[in-house]
This record gives C-alpha cells, sequence and structure tokens, in this order.
C-alpha cells in the first residue's frame, strides 16, 4: 500500500502575528519594558505639540507667544482648572494672561489707573505687576 502523503522537512509554521526573520534581523523576544528598581519611579512626560497647551500642563517653558490660543480662551481655561482645584495649572494660565493681555499698557487697570479690569483679573495681575524681580517665576533660589 502505498499512501498519497509525502514528508516535508523544510516548512515553518508562522502564526498570524508573527513574521519571518531573515539571517541579518534578529527577533525581538519579550517586552521593550526595562524593569524598575526598588526605590526608583519610572516618570515619562506626555508628548505634547502646543507649547502653550505644554506650559499650562507644566512639561515645558513659558512660550514665546501664544500662537492660535488667545485671552479669552485662556480666561475660559482658567475658570475650568479653579472649577476642578487644579491649582498649579490656574497659576500658569494666569501668568499667560499676564504676560499676553491686549489691555496692557493703555487699557489695563494696573497702568491707566481705571476702577474695574473688564477681564477680572485685578488680584492676580496685581500680585505679577508689583512682584519684586527676585520673586517673580521660579528663579526666587538663583541669586
Amino acid at each position: 500500500m502505498a499512501s498519497d502523503e509525502e514528508v516535508v522537512e523544510d516548512d515553518k509554521v508562522i502564526g498570524e502575528e508573527e513574521e519571518e526573520v531573515d539571517a541579518e534581523e534578529e527577533p525581538v523576544e519579550g517586552s521593550e519594558e526595562e524593569p524598575v528598581e526598588d526605590g526608583e519611579k519610572a516618570v515619562g512626560t506626555p508628548n505634547v505639540a502646543d507649547p502653550v497647551y505644554a506650559y499650562i500642563l507644566g512639561v515645558s517653558k513659558i512660550p514665546d507667544e501664544l500662537g492660535e490660543w488667545d485671552v479669552p480662551h485662556l480666561l475660559y481655561e482658567l475658570r475650568k482648572a479653579e472649577a476642578q482645584g487644579l491649582g498649579d495649572r490656574a497659576k500658569r494660565i494666569r501668568r499667560l494672561v499676564w504676560m499676553f493681555c491686549n489691555l496692557k499698557p493703555n487699557k489695563c487697570p494696573l497702568y491707566s489707573f481705571t476702577t474695574k479690569c473688564p477681564l477680572g483679573m485685578e488680584k492676580s495681575c496685581r500680585a505679577f505687576a508689583f512682584a519684586k524681580k527676585r520673586q517673580r517665576g521660579r528663579g526666587w533660589y538663583k541669586e
């Protein structure tokens, strides 16, 4: 009795998520994560393309310009941050409003001695305007 089956020795079985590796390439085994030793923290930073939003999140330095942002949108984000209880984020947004306010210097109540700020930022802007030089920003420890 002869059978119709042939024995093939060079067959390779490849799973659905696997692919064949050439002789020049090396297969990657295991995970790409590195183990963290005791006492160490794994810290990752978010990848944010917008420099203003990256500053609001506290990831980057103060941007040179607002780009697509404007002061009313910053005020909206400020109110939202205050409602959520995010004090650090609100402080960074206040600093951006102070730096890029379109009312300065002619229409600002701090400079023109009018009584009311149309944006409602009298207290926070007063703190930025009359802060001593060594108290501005985070450079107070650098003397």
